[in-house]
């Protein structure tokens, strides 16, 4: 008879009720362990998915709104200010602002930051730099800003160029200043040192602009630079 209920004890309902706690606690571990490796790099998944998002929705609205071609008679209106999903982009202001419809940038642009004091003028938009010229004169704009790894970082930092990595040739990039409108085509992107600045001694004789961030995103090693040609329409 003692033999029995100590079978029932060691093998019976009872040892699966003692076994429980344990195998929960090692579950718990192993669900912790797993965060620990997914954990960090789930605000850049959230970033990439929300832009590899927006650019299948804009690939089916252009499928779904194929129009057939005018006859030639008809004018054709350029109009770069269009967003991914086809909808008309009202820049934030027209005294001085920055719109890249692929990556959803419309940010105002604070003219003639020094390149060595830019704090201020990176926390409300993006910086242009005193050395460079302005888009109504015949030289080349250069404007810089915060990118980030980090989603919660990009309101934070105002991290607004932290999907410029994902810009390619051809891509345009619309200047406004004092009411006018300045397109650009993404030419070809670089990384450099930091210590490369020459991008930043001012470069006359051709209309251009380059585009400035930290690389990688979230580290200050390096730099990333774009660099677009004006469009004549």
């Amino acid at each position: 008879m003692d033999s029995t209920w100590e079978v029932i004890y060691q093998y019976g309902p009872a040892s699966k009720h003692r076994s429980f706690p344990a195998r929960a606690l090692g579950l718990a571990l192993l669900a912790l362990g797993l965060g620990g490796m997914i954990g960090p790099v789930i605000p850049t998944l959230r970033l990439e998915s929300s832009y590899a998002v927006k650019q299948a929705a804009a690939y089916v609205h252009a499928s779904e709104s194929e129009a057939k071609p005018l006859p030639k008679s008809v004018p054709v209106v350029f109009n770069p200010l269009v967003a991914a999903d086809g909808s008309v982009i009202t820049p934030v202001n027209r005294d001085f602002s920055l719109v890249i419809p692929k990556i959803g940038v419309n940010a105002p642009v604070v003219a003639n930051v020094d390149p060595t004091h830019y704090t201020e003028a990176l926390s409300v938009g993006v910086a242009h730099a005193a050395t460079s010229f302005l888009p109504d004169q015949d030289g080349t704009v250069y404007l810089f800003s915060h990118s980030t790894n980090y989603e919660w970082f990009v309101r934070d930092l105002n991290a607004v160029f932290y999907l410029l990595k994902n810009l390619k040739e051809g891509d345009l990039i619309v200047l406004i200043y004092k009411g006018k409108e300045y397109t650009y085509k993404l030419r070809e992107t670089k990384i450099v040192h930091p210590s490369e600045i020459s991008y930043l001694v001012p470069q006359i004789g051709k209309k251009s602009l380059i585009l400035q961030t930290c690389w990688p995103p979230g580290s200050t090693s390096q730099r990333l630079l774009l660099f677009a040609d004006y469009l004549t329409i």
